[in-house]
């Protein structure tokens, strides 16, 4: 998160604000699509000049800029110019050289790239002793792209974690969750209290409404919890966690007298979903087990 990524802006009325702790036991990692036999950073789908210079102008590939080291695999060229290569930098002329071929049938993953980040090609030339020839095919299948946009997938960066949110705040009001909810968030998080903290207080409300969200508080934030900045409009994930004895996180539910499933509602990971609630002010109230037919709340008023 940067610096001034919480600042108030003309936005601030579409800004949610996370607030919690991370989970350490419970980390994102990638899916493993496929096993690639080579890993490059780029990929030259056009003719390009190998064991040539290319001037500085024409120094991106897939609209990234190439440096001193990287590997690049090239498909656009005749079967005997294709294969992988290393970029070499000798002043201002960059070369592709040192052409290594690979067998037939092998996987080579290209990590970076604006049309090809992450994406899959596939030697398809047989590969008989002494052979030259090569060429690429794109395994779209194996890509690990989600929609054209690459938004869901964009979510699942170096930076992702899993932490325990207990609260956000929206429009200047801050909501304390009914229980503890896993969300998707990005980064470390920013301290609300840090640097802002008033002295001497037995109630302290942060100063700043950039930091907190909010432009008052009758509580005190915890100064390990850290928050997250996100748009209305983001994506995210949500896991909600239940915990106790089995006859309440799980036969109460699907077997109870005040079980969702009586009324017809589907329940999935305990998450009651279709019901839509607009126009309520929820104010230290625990749901739970909330019953679709009736609007029957247990614990509130």
């Amino acid at each position: 998160m940067g610096e001034n990524i919480m600042s108030e802006s003309l936005l601030s009325f579409s800004e949610v604000l996370l607030f919690g702790r991370l989970l350490n036991d419970l980390k994102v990692a990638k899916s493993k699509i496929a096993a690639p036999d080579k890993t490059v950073r780029l990929v030259a789908t056009k003719k390009v000049k190998v064991n040539k210079n290319i001037s500085i102008v024409d120094g991106t590939i897939d609209g990234e800029e190439v440096a001193a080291g990287n590997l690049v695999l090239v498909t656009g060229n005749r079967p005997k110019k294709n294969g992988i290569y290393q970029v070499t930098v000798d002043e201002e002329n960059y070369k592709l050289e040192s052409q290594e071929r690979i067998e037939e049938d092998a996987l080579v993953k290209v990590t970076d790239g604006d049309q090809y980040e992450d994406s899959f090609w596939q030697q398809t030339l047989p590969t008989p002793a002494g052979f030259e020839k090569q060429e690429f095919i794109f395994r779209k299948e194996l890509s690990e792209k989600i929609g054209a946009n690459k938004q869901l997938k964009d979510q699942y960066g170096k930076d992702s974690r899993l932490a325990r949110i207990y609260g956000f705040s929206f429009e200047g009001t801050y909501y304390e969750l009914p229980e503890p909810t896993i969300f998707l968030v990005h980064g470390k998080g920013e301290s609300p209290t840090e640097g802002n903290r008033p002295g001497g207080l037995a109630s302290r409300a942060p100063s700043d409404p950039s930091l907190s969200g909010v432009a008052s508080a009758d509580y005190q934030i915890s100064d390990d919890i850290r928050v997250w900045d996100y748009d209305k409009a983001d994506y995210t994930i949500r896991m909600d966690v239940m915990t106790g004895q089995f006859e309440q996180v799980l036969l109460d539910i699907y077997f109870g007298f005040d079980s969702p499933a009586v009324s017809g509602a589907k329940v999935s990971g305990a998450k009651v979903s279709g019901a839509k609630v607009s126009g309520a002010k929820v104010s230290g109230a625990k749901v739970s087990g909330a019953k679709v037919s009736g609007a029957k709340v247990r614990g509130g008023d």
